[in-house]
């Protein structure tokens, strides 16, 4: 038995060559073309965050469909950006953060062109993206990826929790953490096949809440890796088991309901002393009044 805490590097890469094969059977593993300029691809990553390829695709598309140019979406407020994201949660969150970035980069150069980022190393670039306010830890190792060639893996909120169910990853790590953890598994050529593979389980609706960790908290030192495809195809043959918390709470209030109350007992006189009758009000004397004198 081999829990996350413990898991090693091979432990990790003999897991994924296993759930794999799953994946890809169950879904479409999209991955979308790369080459994008360097701004475009820090937008295209807000619309990929915790979302599908497909969603993200027409997100993206429909950034710069319903605006004539990125000026005027700089310009735009967050709740004219939103209807981009039309269909994806967290909308009103992708639409502050292309204003934040579209901000920086307008603010740096007076231009909507980031090619600059590509001639950095990859320190200086990551010192150059920590300077945009706002910019999520995926956003920066997407972008930093795609634009630098680093061995970065991207990891959103979705994957992490979903890598922290499988025993891949701890449930106190960060997503940076775990991206760190994630390279002794995944080599630098197959980060694109692990990331889009990852998104399909991560992101499909009838799954993901067994992930969420607030309701379904993780063991001690993490979940079993040796259980995980097991626990895997329970998921999909049987769907969520009922949330811990919840269970628990059933568990207390269907006790309470057990409990009977007794009867309520007739008090013991035997013990009490006869109090003695009151005595009743006594009477007021009542005063006549002289009857008053006529004057004559």
């Amino acid at each position: 038995m081999v829990v996350a805490s413990r898991a090693k590097a091979s432990d990790r890469a003999s897991l994924l060559k296993k759930l794999f094969p799953i994946i890809k059977k169950r879904y479409k593993i999209l991955i979308p073309k790369g080459g994008k300029p360097v701004l475009e691809t820090m937008l295209y990553a807000i619309c990929l965050e915790d979302s599908t390829v497909e969603l993200a695709d027409e997100s993206f598309r429909r950034l710069f469909a319903e605006f004539p140019d990125l000026n005027e979406v700089r310009v735009s407020t967050v709740g004219e950006i939103e209807r981009a994201f039309d269909g994806q949660a967290a909308a009103e969150w992708r639409a502050f953060r292309v204003i934040s970035v579209l901000k920086f980069v307008f603010d740096k150069s007076y231009a909507f062109e980031f090619e600059s980022l590509r001639k950095k190393t990859l320190d200086l670039a990551t010192k150059q993206l920590a300077k945009i306010k706002d910019l999520s830890p995926f956003v920066r190792d997407y972008t930093l990826h795609e634009v630098t060639g680093a061995h970065m893996i991207p990891i959103d909120p979705a994957t992490a929790r979903l890598l922290i169910w499988l025993g891949l990853a701890l449930p106190n790590q960060t997503q940076e953490q775990i991206g760190e953890t994630m390279k002794g598994a995944v080599r630098k050529a197959e980060v694109e096949t692990f990331v889009f593979t990852m998104r399909c389980l991560a992101s499909d609706p009838s799954l993901s809440p067994a992930f969420d960790a607030t309701k379904y908290p993780a063991p001690e030192g993490g979940h079993d890796t040796d259980t995980a495809i097991d626990r895997l195809n329970d998921l999909v043959k049987n769907g969520l088991e009922k949330p811990v918390k919840a269970a628990a709470a059933k568990v207390a209030v269907t006790k309470k309901a057990v409990v009977k109350k007794e009867p309520a007992k007739a008090p013991d006189k035997s013990h009490h002393k006869p109090t003695a009758p009151s005595k009743p009000p006594e009477k007021k004397a009542v005063v006549a009044k002289k009857p008053l004198k006529k004057s004559r």
